[in-house]
């Protein structure tokens, strides 16, 4: 069983946030403009398709409603629950074959937190880009929910929603996926490390799996503030693997203008336990289920030899099954997101240690061209 977590996040506002990487970015700038000549550049052509820049360090700034969501099933009634998070912002670094994804927690007001509760959260994702295979690792903690269809339940409209303030969720995630056609560019569509000169397109088979956690169910906040200990909770833990059939696409317009597309249908199995509560005990029940899932999505920005910028929008389908001894974890319906991002001459203290570890283990670096 999967112990509860205790977690305590930072709080950030969002004027000293980008206020930090204005400050940071300027220098950078600056000192770019001056060392670097402009004829010259840490890029080069593998061919018509694909421009590289992974000897630059490119740094993206991310928002996005991305937030994991669950729903659960007590006497045939389904309750949404989500954390007390609109949405997310996110500090991308990427060099060379590593990007690193760090998650900030906005600071909700006074007035949400008392009608939905708080909320503390932290995600961290490391990704690996290589010629033809893509590396994810990611891992998302979650604590303080509340159900986002209280009036359902309730019988007028409320502001005030149910909150689970002890309900503590946990997942690790992991993709791993192979690319057929050498001209089409992952790199270029996520960690714009690259440039997709050329319309292109590939097929992307691999597998994806996941470990999950949910715990703290036993209290209950109504809405009148009054905290209730629930008789009969449940607590759920599992993990599941699917294989994935892939298809990205990538339109481009005047050379640095791009629109992609992509489809992954994939078939799984989920093995997950449930403890169920109750005065009479505890009782443990081991389940497995297959199912089929279909992710798509559309996007397109500008990815020029400096900035690049874009948005996404993407959804997921599902043939899945609930019912009390099963809870359905799936990001917000009708995901979005935006980035803005700059390449800068690499740093010596990102550079060196990227560099040594190539060096160390030959296999990370790129095959010649």
């Amino acid at each position: 069983m999967i112990r509860k977590l205790e977690i305590k996040c930072f709080q950030f506002s969002i004027i000293p946030f980008w206020v930090l990487v204005f400050c940071i970015s300027s220098p950078l700038s600056a000192q770019e403009a001056e060392n670097v000549d402009k004829k010259v550049k840490d890029s080069s052509s593998y061919n018509d398709y694909i421009i590289d820049y992974k000897k630059r360090f490119n740094v993206k700034l991310e928002l996005s409603n991305d937030i994991t969501t669950y729903t659960m099933v007590n006497n045939g009634v389904e309750y949404d629950l989500t954390p007390n998070l609109n949405l997310r912002y996110a500090v991308v670094f990427s060099y060379k074959f590593l990007s690193v994804r760090i998650g900030i927690r906005p600071k909700i007001t006074d007035e949400q937190q008392e009608k939905k509760g708080g909320s503390d959260t932290f995600r961290f994702r490391l990704q690996m880009l290589f010629d033809n295979w893509n590396h994810v690792l990611e891992y998302n903690i979650d604590k303080g929910y509340y159900v986002s269809n209280t009036n359902n339940f309730v019988p007028f409209e409320n502001d005030v929603r149910l909150q689970f303030p002890e309900m503590s969720s946990n997942i690790l995630f992991g993709s791993s996926s192979y690319k057929f056609n050498k001209n089409y560019s992952m790199r270029a569509f996520q960690s714009q490390t690259e440039i997709q000169a050329k319309s292109a397109g590939s097929f992307m088979p691999g597998i994806s799996y996941s470990f999950y956690g949910i715990t703290g169910t036993e209290v209950l906040k109504n809405i009148n503030g009054d905290r209730i200990n629930r008789d009969y909770y449940n607590e759920y833990n599992g993990a599941n693997l699917a294989l994935n059939i892939a298809y990205y696409y990538t339109f481009v317009f005047k050379k640095y203008w791009f629109a992609n597309a992509y489809g992954v249908p994939s078939v799984g199995i989920d093995f997950y336990t449930t403890k169920i509560s109750s005065p009479e005990g505890q009782i443990k029940t081991n389940s497995t289920q297959t199912f089929l899932a279909l992710n798509y999505g559309l996007g397109g920005g500008y990815n020029g030899d400096k900035i690049f910028f874009g948005g996404e929008i993407k959804n997921r389908l599902t043939n899945e099954k609930y019912s009390s001894e099963k809870v359905r974890i799936t990001p917000e319906q009708n995901h979005f997101s935006i980035y803005f991002g700059y390449r800068f001459r690499a740093p010596k203290p990102i550079s060196k240690p990227v560099d040594l570890i190539e060096n160390k283990v030959p296999i990370l670096k790129d095959d010649p061209r």
